[in-house]
C-alpha cells in the first residue's frame, strides 16, 4: 500500500472521529407538513424543521400545543405526529427484500398508514413506556396520555391488523392481543381491554359523522402471557344517547352535525356547549385526556375506550345563516375519559369580521360552569381547561 493510500485512509479515520456520523447520515424520509411550533433534535443540534426538511436516524421530533407534522419515509408509510407529542426514530431500513422501522412514542399521539411490504424480513413496531403495536400494511392511531403517574395507551386499528402488546414499568412484554380494522385496544397497568365496534359504526365514524345508538362490544383480556389469551365479554353504549330531553337545557330535540341548529345536543357525563346569536360560524374545539381533538374537521375521538362527538355544527361552512348559533360536543354518561379537558373557540366569518360574543357551558359529572367570551376573525380564544 503506497504512503499517499495509507495517508488517506487515515485522514478519514481522522475526520470520522473529528465529525458526528449524522453528518454523514442519509436521510430515510421528510417533512411533508409542519404547522406550529415543532422542533427536530439531532445529537446536541436542535433544528426547525419545514416542508422538505429531511429525517434522519435517532431524530427525535417535538410537537407544541396547536401544532403537527406530517412526514413521509422511504417506503412511502406516513407518519402524522400531533400536538404536544415526542417521537423518536430509533431504527429505519428499506433496502432490497428487508424492512425495519422502530418508533418511540414518549407522549402524545400518532396517526399513521403504513404501506404494506411483501416479501423478506419486516419489522415496523411503534414503542411508548406502555405498549408496543407490530405493523403489518395497516392503519392506525396511537396514543400515549399521562394522568397523575399513570399512563394509558390507547390504540386504534383503521385498516389491516396489529399486534398489541402491553408492557410492564421494566419493559417486558406481559400480554398481546390482536385487533383489526374498527377496534379499539386501550392498554393500562398491563391489562389490554378491547372495544370492537358494531357493523356499519365503523364506517360512519370514518365518514366523521354522527353515531346516534351506535353501539360497542367490549372484551377484557387481563393479565394475559403469550399464548393464553382470558376473554370476557361485554356490552358498552356509545356515548350517542341524543335525548329530547336534556337534563341542562330544558329539553328540545337535537340536530346531528353539519349545520344542525335544534335543541342543545347529546349529554353525559362531559358536556361542552358553545353558542352565541349572529350569523358568523363559530367553531368549538375540544381537545380530551388522549390529546385527540373534537371539531367540525374531526367530529368523533376515542380516548381511553370511550367515544365523544360533535353532534350539532351551525353555521358550518356558512351554509346556512341561523342567528342563534350553537355547537356541542360530549361523552355519554358513565363513558368519559378521565384527565384533562381543553376547550378553545375559533371564529370563521360569515356576517362580517368583527368579534362575536359567546358563551361556553361545561357540564362536568352533574356540575355546569358557564364562560363568556368574545372572539376576533383569525383569532382563537382558550376558554378553559378542567380535570376529572
Amino acid at each position: 500500500m503506497s504512503k499517499f493510500v495509507r495517508r488517506f485512509l487515515s485522514f478519514l479515520l481522522v475526520l470520522q472521529l473529528i465529525i458526528p456520523y449524522p453528518t454523514f447520515a442519509a436521510a430515510i424520509g421528510e417533512f411533508t407538513s409542519v404547522v406550529g411550533e415543532v422542533t427536530q433534535t439531532r445529537v446536541k443540534e436542535v433544528i426547525r424543521p419545514v416542508e422538505k426538511s429531511p429525517i434522519q436516524l435517532k431524530d427525535i421530533i417535538i410537537t407544541d400545543q396547536a401544532s403537527s407534522a406530517m412526514m413521509v419515509f422511504s417506503d412511502n408509510s406516513t407518519i402524522k405526529l400531533e400536538q404536544n407529542s415526542n417521537l423518536e426514530i430509533k431504527e429505519f431500513l428499506f433496502k432490497d427484500k428487508s424492512r425495519t422501522g422502530i418508533f418511540s412514542l414518549a407522549i402524545g399521539k400518532v396517526t399513521a398508514s403504513v404501506n404494506k411490504f411483501i416479501g423478506g424480513d419486516n419489522v415496523f413496531e411503534v414503542y411508548s413506556p406502555t405498549a408496543v403495536v407490530g405493523v403489518r400494511g395497516t392503519g392506525f392511531e396511537f396514543i400515549e396520555s399521562k394522568v397523575g403517574d399513570a399512563t394509558t395507551a390507547t390504540v386504534t386499528c383503521t385498516e389491516g391488523s396489529l399486534t398489541i402488546s402491553a408492557l410492564s414499568p421494566t419493559g417486558v412484554i406481559i400480554s398481546t392481543s390482536i385487533i383489526v380494522a374498527g377496534q379499539t385496544a386501550v392498554i393500562s397497568g398491563g391489562i389490554i381491554t378491547v372495544t370492537a365496534t358494531t357493523a356499519g359504526t365503523a364506517a360512519t365514524a370514518a365518514a366523521g359523522l354522527s353515531t346516534a345508538g351506535a353501539g360497542l362490544s367490549t372484551g377484557a383480556i387481563i393479565g394475559i402471557t403469550a399464548g393464553a389469551l382470558a376473554l370476557t365479554g361485554g356490552v358498552a353504549a356509545v356515548a350517542a344517547n341524543r335525548s329530547s330531553s336534556d337534563s341542562s337545557s330544558g329539553g328540545g330535540s337535537s340536530s346531528g352535525g353539519g349545520g344542525g341548529t335544534g335543541g342543545t345536543g347529546g349529554t353525559g357525563d362531559v358536556k361542552v356547549t358553545l353558542t352565541w346569536s349572529g350569523t358568523d360560524d363559530l367553531d368549538l374545539y375540544v381537545t380530551d385526556p388522549c390529546s385527540s381533538t373534537i371539531s367540525f374537521s374531526s367530529k368523533i375521538a376515542v380516548c381511553q375506550g370511550f367515544t365523544g362527538q360533535l353532534d350539532i355544527d351551525s353555521n358550518a361552512n356558512c351554509a346556512t345563516t341561523s342567528t342563534s348559533g350553537i355547537e356541542n360536543i360530549y361523552w355519554g354518561t358513565g363513558a368519559a375519559p378521565r384527565g384533562t379537558f381543553n376547550v378553545v373557540v375559533k371564529k370563521w366569518p360569515c356576517g362580517g369580521t368583527g368579534s362575536s360574543p359567546f358563551t361556553v357551558t361545561v357540564l362536568k359529572d352533574g356540575n355546569t360552569q358557564t364562560y363568556s367570551g368574545t372572539v376576533a376573525y383569525g383569532s382563537q380564544v382558550t376558554v378553559t381547561s378542567f380535570t376529572r
